[in-house]
């Protein structure tokens, strides 16, 4: 998979060697299985086409540019977002830089530069997509777009788990309430963050809410489990023998525990 990182002073010069795509939409923090649908419906009309798979997505997340002073809590940082991205079959992963100057750009202008402008014949989004100054774009004003350009626009309904939507903020709702064991049935696998044991939780994750977790470890060769516990926003303690695990470690969230045991 290529990743591209586009912001308006090359733009024209990737608009060059961008393939034809079907192109999905979003912002796609922590890849969820609300995400998985866009991108799998992109495929689907990636084959059936003849097109490259693309995803489009920005970073940093427009709220951090846009609201400074307001932390944005991260799912996971765009790394691991590739990587998931890559295992879906996606092609080319276009990453626009965020900035105020973009967040000012209309949306037909947004649609005509990084969109159509990157080649998209297909274009795949969620029904809430929204782009553009003050978000004023949305699949209706999307839709009149690409009939004028001939592009085809694919819109994915909600997605809901027990009767909710599927969404980030759901995910962030379940991690401060400690409820780890729905985390499967929104991201298709538990939750997942990077440790380093020298300098502790790599960036741009969020950690459930203070307590004690069960988890799971990804050592050389197998996945053992142990005792987490949850210190502040950014500190774990780890309670297993980490002189046999590697220093950069795969921690899967699976539950709270009420107490730890004895």
């Amino acid at each position: 998979m290529q990743i591209r990182y586009v912001n308006a002073k090359n733009l024209q010069e990737i608009r060059k060697s961008a393939p034809d795509s079907a192109m999905a939409l979003g912002y796609f923090d922590g890849v969820h299985l609300g995400h998985q649908k866009v991108i799998q419906t992109a495929k689907e009309k990636a084959d059936a086409h003849d097109l490259a798979l693309a995803v489009l997505s920005f970073f940093p997340h427009p709220k951090s540019v846009l609201f400074p002073d307001k932390e944005v809590a991260y799912l996971e940082p765009l790394e691991q977002k590739a990587e998931k991205l890559e295992k879906l079959g996606v092609d080319i992963f276009y990453v626009v830089e965020f900035t105020k100057e973009l967040a000012k750009v209309e949306p037909d202008d947004f649609l005509s530069d990084y969109i159509t402008g990157l080649n998209a014949e297909e274009i795949v989004c969620g029904f809430d997509y929204t782009y553009g100054s003050r978000a004023k774009g949305t699949v209706e004003t999307l839709a009149v777009y690409a009939d004028s350009q001939q592009a085809g626009l694919t819109v994915v309904e909600e997605l809901k788990w027990k009767e909710q939507k599927i969404s980030s903020t759901l995910i962030r709702k379940h991690l401060t309430e400690r409820k780890l064991n729905e985390l499967p049935g929104l991201l298709g696998a538990f939750y997942q963050t990077k440790h380093c044991q020298k300098d502790g939780l790599l960036p741009n994750y969020s950690l459930p809410n203070v307590g004690t977790y069960k988890v799971r470890i990804e050592s050389w060769t197998s996945t053992i489990e142990c005792i987490a516990t949850v210190k502040c926003k950014k500190t774990i303690q780890l309670d297993c023998e980490m002189a046999m695990l590697p220093n950069l470690l795969t921690i899967q969230w699976v539950d709270q525990l009420e107490a730890v045991p004895s």
